[in-house]
């Protein structure tokens, strides 16, 4: 693998975030690159491109072709589950020194998510991940997240969130309370009172007398001991060590955590419907740098300067010649791959998720003619926009399940629906068992274990029947 082909691995692999950062660094230190907008709004160049100049073949266009053919140049020995580090790949030397230079007074999201230190970003990440396998439950769990302050304070609106969604606010105030289990303990709270009572909770100190007590947090700020005293029908020795608890817990959960969490969530690709009814995959050409070559300074310099300046001219033509041909691969490439996706899925985007296939990065590898490490470093960090909502790439991957008809058209992701609207289903008097799923999926003609249905359930957050009994039992 040369080093232009690694170099290129990397900007597949970046974000549309990180993609516009990278080429901002290199248009500040490569003078012959520049924006396309530049170009078209220069009142010199009018209609100009860069075939206008004719002394750009000057220059031997071996001397900067680079050489980054990643969909069948180089052996697909490094799998998606290993991993791919690009850190070290990059030859932007500024670029590299920024990254790896540390915090700023200003935040990043894309230097919190890159960064090695206490991020609350990758903190909450991995517990969202860890806590939600559905792509519907990630992405609420995600709007939730963007919600938090720096003290780690949901400051959002379940209301809003679920209108943006399309959902019931009841389903984002479930997703709420799971992430309220979070560590630090207390995140997610909407209140002082309600993060001093998670974390009381979780130390289970959370008696009568202490839920009362943060009714009246007012009465001791102002050290109104009598009145609480009065209030809570307590002994000065009870009141004074249900005070110490107060005061050893945290105010502001996420204060030890390096800035406040902003992140945000573009689309690289549109999904959207023609009068047909048929899908049409579109690149979020807002998102995207769109960069040009400058030959006709190139041509100047290779004509009037000496020596050293063509060496340099050279070498930066190189860089900005390889920089427009990666950002046109990776676009290409995102293309072919979502729209792989999308004809893979169709059932999916038209009737729900109960009709995802099942489908591995195999297959599309091969329907696209790429390696499968490549369809995977595309489809990291990218998201698509689609009628039934925001979707990163990887979402639409999943295991496929054995059924009674002999086949794998059964999806993980879709079994797991199933599971969870069978229980939102059931009734009071009639709690589902997991042996009774099993019996209802196989109606189905879906081929299951009965400990495959229990682990599955436990993912989803979702008790066993004897704790669903008690919780769906009527009031008397």
């Amino acid at each position: 693998m040369t080093p232009q082909l690694r170099q290129a691995i990397g900007i597949l692999q970046m974000n549309n975030l990180e993609l516009n950062e990278l080429v901002s660094q290199e248009l500040e230190s490569n003078p012959l690159l520049e924006r396309e907008d530049d170009r078209l709004a220069d009142s010199d160049a009018g209609e100009q491109t860069i075939d206008d100049y004719p002394d750009a073949a000057a220059a031997p266009e071996e001397d900067y072709s680079p050489d980054i053919d990643y969909d069948n140049q180089f052996d697909d020995s490094g799998s998606d589950r290993e991993g791919y580090e690009t850190g070290s790949d990059y030859s932007w030397d500024d670029y590299n020194r920024r990254k790896n230079a540390g915090g700023s007074e200003d935040f990043d999201y894309v230097e919190q998510k890159l960064s090695g230190g206490n991020s609350l970003y990758q903190h909450l990440d991995s517990q969202i991940n860890l806590h939600f396998t559905a792509p519907r439950d990630k992405m609420i769990a995600f709007a939730l997240a963007e919600q938090l302050d720096a003290a780690g304070y949901f400051r959002g609106s379940c209301g809003d969130i679920a209108a943006r969604l399309g959902i019931k606010p009841a389903a984002v105030e479930k997703i709420l309370k799971i992430m309220q289990t979070f560590e630090p303990s207390g995140i997610f709270a909407r209140d002082l009172a309600e993060t001093l009572s998670i974390q009381l909770s979780d130390r289970n100190r959370l008696d009568p007398m202490a839920a009362e007590l943060l009714k009246h947090l007012d009465l001791l700020a102002a050290r109104d001991f009598k009145s609480l005293k009065k209030l809570l029908n307590a002994e000065d020795e009870d009141l004074l060590s249900l005070i110490d608890d107060i005061k050893s817990l945290n105010p502001k959960p996420a204060a030890d955590f390096e800035h406040d969490l902003t992140s945000y969530i573009i689309p690289d690709v549109f999904v959207r419907t023609d009068k047909r009814g048929n899908y049409l995959v579109e690149l979020n050409n807002m998102s995207l740098p769109r960069v040009l070559v400058n030959r006709h300074y190139y041509s100047e310099i290779r004509t009037a300067g000496n020596k050293e300046a063509r060496r340099y001219a050279k070498e930066q033509i190189g860089k900005a010649s390889f920089l427009v041909k990666a950002l046109h691969q990776r676009a290409d490439t995102i293309l072919r791959v979502s729209e792989e996706i999308v004809r893979s899925q169709q059932e999916f985007f038209a009737k729900g998720i109960e009709y995802l296939k099942p489908m591995q990065l195999k297959d599309i590898a091969e329907a696209v003619e790429m390696h499968e490490s490549t369809v995977s470093r595309v489809t990291a960090n990218k998201y698509m926009h689609t009628p039934r909502g925001i979707f990163e790439l990887k979402y639409f991957f999943s295991a496929a399940a054995g059924s009674y008809k002999g086949d794998d058209s059964t999806s993980t992701l879709s079994i797991k629906h199933k599971i969870k609207k069978l229980i939102n289903d059931e009734k009071p008097e009639a709690i589902l068992s997991d042996d009774a799923i099993v019996e209802l999926l196989a109606r189905e003609g879906v081929k299951i274990a009965r400990r495959t249905v229990t682990k599955y359930r436990e993912a989803m957050n979702i008790p066993g029947s004897a704790q669903r009994k008690r919780d769906k039992r009527p009031l008397k």
